[in-house]
């Protein structure tokens, strides 16, 4: 439960830094555009436009000189989204009680909050606009509209301009020098496990090679819940009220999990639980792959720039993630972002089209190209990135099994209480003091008793 929320901060981070470039790149395109070319005569929307953002000042560093080159008519009126943040706050309750009330025109939407926005009303269907418009969807990416559609209970409620998924990524030169064969796009998890188990575990904690590596993981829980995830297994019955860890599924994940770990062919990195912050060590020590001492990790987009950062000299490639679906195609890393929406009771919606066609449309995706590091959903401007190809995070299809083992239902204080309960299990466990069979089984009988109280609790309003 807590990726979730480490994902949702990882997503706020990214649209923070596609607005930056995009205005940079905007800038630059205007002045230099300006010294040998005359104004074009263009259509521009005329009247108010209202944004549901975070702070005026924020949105005048990261936007109002976009807004001055493409929408010099528009006169931008901010609502602050900032103080739906803050201690005992639930930040998406406060942001649907702020749109109720301010019904800005435009809203900057997130893969967490967007179907919750859409299904209460509160979302406007863009299918009619882009009909009319004759807007030309089917050069997105298809795992985008699936996306948009399938949480809008097959309405379009928002168009997004970029994506995260991720890929397997692996070191050629360390299967090279233990002959070793590359993976491949077709591997489940039992094939990934037997090719890391083929690296020799030897040498000190300090310099040995891990076949694998996947940073930011906490426990030996977290690889296991991730594996769990791309397999569409979730946590919890539908209703949220019945645990479902015990189960054969979970026990061979868990198994190989543990038994990775204790024959040392994975490596996590111990942090404390309640670690915020991360200095140059720590990233570091959270990256053996770019360092060039695991042989293979699964990460997004942003490990080709940290290989670039760290100096790594190695030869490395890409291919798709483990998977047990057949045709390879579900990722729980699968994302959108910025996901552009207009208020279901918008004054001014042609405004706001005309904003989010912009965003969405071949243009802004040129501009992006030239210097982000984001994944457009416009799959003709994805660009190589230091000679390699990218399209193995283009082999992706939108699961809703996949993305939906987390049941947002389920009151907030089980989390906690059942992430405590784990580790304790899960520790149990590699240190052989229980085995899987018996931890799972106790984990079930404790995380039951956690999430009848956490209802209980629910219940009576604390």
């Amino acid at each position: 439960m807590e990726h979730r929320g480490n994902e949702r901060g990882r997503l706020r981070l990214a649209l923070t830094r596609w607005k930056y470039i995009f205005v940079a790149v905007l800038a630059a395109a205007v002045v230099f555009s300006g010294c040998d070319q005359k104004p074009q005569q263009t259509s521009s929307p005329k009247g108010v436009l209202r944004i549901a953002f975070g702070s005026e000042d924020s949105f005048q560093h990261m936007y109002a000189d976009y807004f001055i080159a493409k929408f010099p008519e528009l006169e931008v009126q901010i609502v602050p989204t900032e103080d739906i943040y803050g201690q005992g706050k639930d930040p998406l309750k406060e942001y649907m009680k702020l749109v109720d009330e301010k019904k800005p025109d435009l809203l900057f939407t997130n893969s967490f909050d967007y179907d919750k926005l859409a299904s209460t009303g509160r979302l406007y269907d863009l299918s009619p606009l882009i009909a009319k418009d004759h807007f030309d969807i089917e050069n997105l990416l298809p795992a985008a509209v699936d996306y948009l559609k399938i949480k809008g209970q097959g309405k379009l409620y928002g168009l997004a301009p970029s994506f995260s998924s991720s890929v397997m990524f692996y070191n050629k030169d360390l299967f090279d020098r233990y002959q070793i064969p590359y993976p491949t796009d077709r591997m489940t998890w039992e094939d990934m496990f037997r090719l890391a188990a083929r690296f020799p575990a030897d040498g000190s904690k300090a310099e040995r090679i891990y076949g694998f590596h996947m940073g930011y993981m906490k426990s030996p829980q977290d690889f296991a819940d991730y594996i769990g995830q791309t397999q569409g297994l979730s946590l919890v019955d539908a209703e949220g009220k019945k645990l479902l860890i015990n189960t054969e599924a979970w026990k061979r994940i868990y198994t190989m999990v543990i038994d990775g770990y204790k024959s040392g062919m994975l490596q996590w990195t111990y942090s404390p639980e309640n670690k915020t912050r991360y200095d140059k060590e720590d990233v570091e020590a959270e990256d053996l792959f770019s360092v060039g001492r695991a042989a293979m990790t699964i990460s997004n987009i942003g490990q080709i720039s940290g290989l670039k950062q760290r100096g790594a000299s190695f030869a490395w490639s890409m291919t798709s993630t483990p998977s047990a679906d057949p045709n390879h195609k579900r990722n729980p890393n699968f994302y959108l972002y910025p996901i552009f929406s207009i208020h279901a009771q918008a004054e001014n919606v042609a405004n706001a089209w005309e904003v989010v066609k912009y965003f969405n449309g071949a243009e802004a995706a040129k501009i992006e190209a030239k210097t982000s590091v984001e994944l457009p959903v416009r799959k003709a401007f994805a660009k190589e990135m230091d000679g390699h190809s990218l399209e193995p995070f283009y082999q992706v299809s939108y699961d809703e099994t996949t993305q939906a083992s987390y049941n947002e239902s389920i009151p907030r204080s089980f989390g906690e209480a059942y992430r405590k309960v784990s580790l304790q299990q899960v520790s149990a466990m590699m240190k052989g003091e229980v085995s899987v069979e018996k931890g799972l089984k106790q984990l079930q009988e404790q995380g039951q008793l956690a999430l009848d109280e956490a209802w209980a609790m629910a219940a009576a309003g604390k």
